[in-house]
């Protein structure tokens, strides 16, 4: 005979013996009648994308930096399987607008470094702008870190002492950064500070 012949007859005899009920009942008994709290499934609260939260992940990347997200968004935070990049939400290179690299555009970071000062971006690249959490260091393309002058500007021997190049151009390059009369501007370095 097959087990499937035998099949409905144990289950009969389970029913008249009461096992069947026993065994149920235990099972409502030792848990599963227990309310359980639902594990998240979900790697973030719903607040993640929410500007004004706490939890918006901007301020929480910000505190803690993005080392704890690599394991699912990718040693490079490209993105990895399900979870996203970075770049598949902010048009830019860490978040920053389209153009953030470019002389060229109008969303150069060089621009808005001018006119709001360099303070902006100590949150990701450090107090000192040489790296932090994002290991992107403003030194690693311009030898005079957020202030993008060169090695030597305050030299007077040097070729690319200051003092020289504003003899050469004249000051008004040196005005986007120290502001209109070089009195500070977003810098918060004025020529009168040294002269």
């Amino acid at each position: 005979m097959s087990a499937r012949t035998h099949h409905p007859n144990i289950i009969v005899s389970l029913l008249r013996g009461g096992t069947l009920a026993l065994v149920l009942g235990s099972f409502a008994l030792g848990g599963c009648a227990d309310r359980r709290d639902v594990i998240e499934t979900k790697a973030h609260p719903p607040e993640w994308r929410d500007t004004e939260s706490a939890d918006f992940h901007g301020l929480r990347i910000g505190e803690d930096g993005a080392r704890a997200c690599v394991g699912c968004h990718g040693d490079h935070l490209e993105g990895r399987g399900n979870a996203p990049g970075c770049d598949d939400c902010h048009a830019g290179a860490g978040g920053h607008p389209f153009g953030w690299d470019t002389p060229s555009s109008a969303e150069f970071h060089g621009a808005a470094v001018a006119a709001e000062g360099p303070d902006a971006c100590i949150a990701c690249h450090g107090e000192d702008h040489r790296g932090g959490w994002s290991d992107v260091s403003c030194y690693a393309c311009h030898a005079g870190g957020p202030s993008g002058h060169p090695d030597g500007w305050l030299e007077t021997r040097s070729l690319s002492f200051h003092g020289l190049v504003v003899m050469e151009n004249g000051v008004d390059d040196c005005t986007r950064c120290h502001g209109f009369g070089l009195s500070g501007g977003t810098s918060h370095v004025a020529c009168a500070d040294c002269h």
